[in-house]
């Protein structure tokens, strides 16, 4: 077998997981094989899984109870049997040609990690990454550090754990798991981080392959108090990866940076979002709890504004002298943004 797709399903509306599994199928190289994990849904997804697996004997479906991304992705992989491993979240798409094409790359380049073009699409706007990097780019040694520099970088682009192929003998010989701890949030990162600090070899392709698509009632895009505070946990875990690094000088410079911006996104697209009915009052009340997270408040004792562009300046700023009610105006243009509405 030379790819296995890797599918955590968990209730996905059934237009999309058709179209997340068509895509899986309709790959123009035969010879892989698509672990659909369902983790534990409580609608009908795992049976259309179970009804796609009737189909194709390439379809392999493994139910399990609900352990969260990290671990449905981990019980993908220990059953998988493909020489190359890709990850494909269900509410997500990939183009006819991405396993045969990023394959064939992968063993021209003697990759460990293929990284791949994604185009990320909302109802009225389609979005293609942008990468700082040309085409057919081949990483060796300490650029491989680079590129870990990257995952810390918000406009790279490269945090993901899907929009990558990865050889699975090198997943193998470094233990290179999710951290199935981290149930939520910036998970993709912390896998990221470790992969990255073994890395010899990469190459990146800016062609899109990868169709990411914006879901408002999904757990990252919308305004839910614990997943704010998973990825805190989830940043504090990445912290101490960068503590063990090689790389570590490199990486704590970019990591306040980074976290700034999911202060920023709490905010903006959580706590004071039109999509959080709760009143000003309450919602104030709860943002000054969690900028009094420890991290939370050395990050923003730690960033530098000039580090910043214009907007998030503004509105680290303003959250720093605990103006929040302005944001409630900002929080309105960027939803209608994403929304369309």
């Amino acid at each position: 077998m030379k790819v296995s797709i890797i599918v955590p399903v968990y209730n996905i509306s059934e237009n999309t997981l058709r179209q997340c599994i068509e895509s899986t199928i309709t790959q123009t190289l035969r010879e892989i094989e698509i672990i659909l994990v369902d983790d534990g849904s409580t609608n009908n997804s795992g049976l259309i899984c179970d009804e796609y697996a009737k189909k194709d004997n390439r379809v392999k479906v493994i139910h399990k109870r609900n352990g969260g991304l990290s671990a449905a992705r981990n019980t993908g992989y220990e059953k998988a049997t493909g020489r190359w491993i890709t990850f494909l979240d269900s509410d997500d798409w990939i183009e006819p040609k991405t396993c045969e094409e990023t394959y064939k790359l992968g063993l021209e380049n003697s990759a460990d990690v293929v990284i791949f073009g994604t185009i990320q699409e909302f109802e009225h706007l389609k979005k293609p990454f942008k990468y700082k990097y040309e085409n057919g780019k081949v990483f060796v040694g300490n650029e491989c550090r680079e590129l870990q520099c990257e995952i810390l970088d918000f406009t790279g682009n490269i945090a993901t754990a899907w929009g990558k192929l990865f050889k699975r003998s090198f997943l193998e010989k470094y233990n290179l798991k999710h951290n199935s701890e981290l149930r939520q949030g910036s998970e993709g990162i912390e896998f990221n981080i470790r992969v990255f600090e073994k890395v010899k070899r990469a190459v990146f392709t800016d062609k899109i392959y990868y169709h990411y698509i914006f879901n408002p009632n999904s757990i990252s895009a919308k305004h839910n108090e614990k997943n704010h505070y998973f990825v805190i946990r989830c940043f504090e875990e990445i912290r101490k990866q960068i503590k063990l690094s090689r790389n570590r000088n490199a990486l704590e410079k970019l990591f306040f940076k980074r976290f700034s911006y999911v202060i920023v996104a709490t905010a903006i697209s959580g706590y004071f979002s039109p999509a959080n009915t709760e009143p000003y009052s309450e919602k104030k009340k709860k943002y000054l709890q969690y900028i009094r997270e420890p991290l939370v408040k050395e990050t923003l004792k730690k960033i530098s504004l000039n580090e910043c562009d214009l907007q998030r300046g503004i509105i680290l700023t303003l959250i720093k002298a605990h103006c929040f009610f302005p944001l409630i105006f900002i929080a309105k243009i960027r939803y209608k943004q994403k929304h369309g509405d």
